[in-house]
């Protein structure tokens, strides 16, 4: 029983079976969550002797088993100050049944439950113990207020049978002890009084950004639907030649199925999903869960391919010891042989190597490195060079959208989208482009083309102010060079007699030709 409490996560606004978080009515903003699952309720009777010994209390073991219990709650169960909704604060807590003056629940959590924990028969060397049907008992306070404002209080009566008497742990309630979960051998304060609150939805944190989206994984043990910003979710069908292969999630995520999401904002507080049906639960039979507590059934029911994996639990290592006890964590996830969603050194998206020694709760990864496809590059034409003319420049792409610069600045997609043919005039102008399309597609690799425009001077004899024509005012423009007057003229349009030399002899061939003589 003791045990029992490691995996209750927590309620709100009681209104019978569905989704609430427990917030706690003496630190406000600390809300109860599951983050490990270094659960194992069998090792811990063993620790504290058994089943004989639980059952006659030999050498102190329900004092022994209580104590193991509560260092358990404090490993596995978290008080969490919430910025957003996490769904390691999330319970399906489900109603015993419909008599309006039963107040007992089973707690469905993350991948485990009240009742699968508790429920068994546990060996000792000359009696079994059994435990079964444990239910928390969750009761408003007496004159703490109605609607958002009730208080309650949630407790656990810790009885089994041993050799046909009563093994008894006492009652429990639960408590915030100074921003830790624990549990109290009587009501006593406001650490043991909780707010109950609906949960009508839940939070996803993006991790990588792509073009505007912004890319995470999840997997959590109840049915969704997307919300808010959450746009897709896919799951992943292949890895071939490190490219990977992926299909979008219509409709319902199966509960238990390990996803990618795309979201369209940055921000949790705006990607939310809505939890959707029941967690899949069958209450174990106490006579044949014997020596160990299986979990509740969370097994997606996603028909499709899908290789992503992931982990309900953030354990902060393999392994827990107290009082010379080791315990083990039976769903531990490491890091090693994982990949997760990331961009690797040249900014391309995929699955990257994770990182540090456990894997975040709530989390998906994959066995073997990939990106996902990255589109072809555009192509630009006429070739760069140097040219005597302006030229039309195209840019054409085999898929994706095209975006270009005109200033040799680097190309994103929020750069200006190709539409037509450009212009490129006299001097230089480097034009980049690169492809880029919506979704699961890396850009392209960025292509340049440097375009040098040398347009031929054209020199008219007698044009000599070269404004391209041939007037009295070339005359008068002549006469002021020669005199000293005025240098910014064309110099090689003033020889008008084209024997290299500017002199009065130019002039007057110069009114010969305006005179047509």
């Amino acid at each position: 029983m003791l045990i029992a409490l490691c995996a209750l996560p927590a309620l709100a606004q009681l209104n019978g079976t569905g989704y609430y978080r427990i917030r706690n009515a003496q630190n406000t903003n600390e809300y109860i969550k599951i983050a490990n699952d270094l659960l194992n309720y069998h090792t811990i009777v063993n620790a504290a002797g058994g089943g004989f010994a639980l059952a006659f209390n030999t050498n102190n073991a329900r004092t022994k088993a209580l104590e193991f219990a509560r260092l358990y709650l404090k490993t596995d169960i978290k008080m969490l100050p919430a910025d957003f909704i996490d769904p390691t604060s999330i319970i399906y807590a489900e109603k015993k049944n419909t008599n309006s003056s039963n107040h007992d629940y089973n707690l469905i959590g993350q991948g485990t439950s009240l009742l699968t924990i508790t429920t068994g028969m546990y060996d000792g060397s000359s009696a079994d113990a059994t435990f079964q049907d444990l239910y928390v008992t969750i009761d408003p306070v007496n004159g703490s207020g109605s609607g958002a404002s009730t208080r309650y209080t949630a407790k656990i009566n810790l009885v089994g049978t041993a050799m046909g008497m009563s093994v008894s742990l006492g009652t429990r309630y639960f408590m915030d002890d100074n921003s830790t979960f624990d549990i109290d051998e009587a009501y006593s304060n406001m650490y043991d009084q909780w707010y109950i609150e609906p949960v009508n939805y839940f939070n996803v944190q993006p991790e990588v950004e792509l073009n505007g989206k912004y890319y995470t994984t999840i997997k959590v043990p109840f049915a969704f639907t997307l919300s808010g910003s959450v746009e897709k979710a896919y799951a992943i069908t292949a890895v071939n030649s490190g490219v990977l292969a992926y299909q979008e999630i219509s409709g319902t995520i199966p509960a238990g199925t390990p996803v990618l999401l795309q979201c369209g904002s940055p921000n949790a507080a705006n990607c939310q999903l809505i939890p959707n049906g029941e967690p899949t639960f069958t209450a174990p039979d106490p006579n044949s869960n014997k020596n160990g507590s299986p979990r509740a059934d969370q097994s997606s029911s996603y028909s499709g391919t899908n290789l992503l994996g992931g982990t309900y639990f953030a354990n902060t290592d393999g392994t827990q010891s107290y009082n010379g006890y080791s315990f083990l964590a039976d769903n531990y996830a490491g890091t090693s042989g994982k990949y997760v969603i990331g961009k690797d050194a040249n900014g391309k998206l995929g699955f990257i190597a994770a990182t540090g020694s456990v894997m975040p709760a709530n989390k998906a990864w994959i066995t073997s490195a990939g990106l996902f496809p990255t589109l072809s590059p555009p192509t630009i034409t006429p070739a760069n060079g140097t040219y005597t003319s302006a030229q039309t420049v195209t840019i054409t792409a085999t898929e994706g959208t095209i975006h270009y610069t005109t200033d040799g600045t680097e190309p994103t997609y929020q750069s200006p989208v190709y539409s037509g043919p450009i212009t490129v005039g006299e001097g230089t102008t480097t034009i980049k482009a690169i492809a880029v399309k919506e979704g699961l597609y890396n850009n392209s690799e960025i292509v340049t083309a440097e375009y040098i425009i040398e347009i031929p001077v054209v020199h008219t004899p007698g044009d000599v102010n070269h404004d391209g024509e041939v007037n009295i005012k070339d005359v008068t423009d002549l006469i002021d060079y020669l005199l000293g007057i005025n240098d910014d003229v064309c110099t090689t349009c003033a020889d008008v007699k084209a024997d290299g030399d500017i002199n009065i002899a130019d002039v007057t061939n110069l009114i010969d030709m305006l005179l047509g003589i």
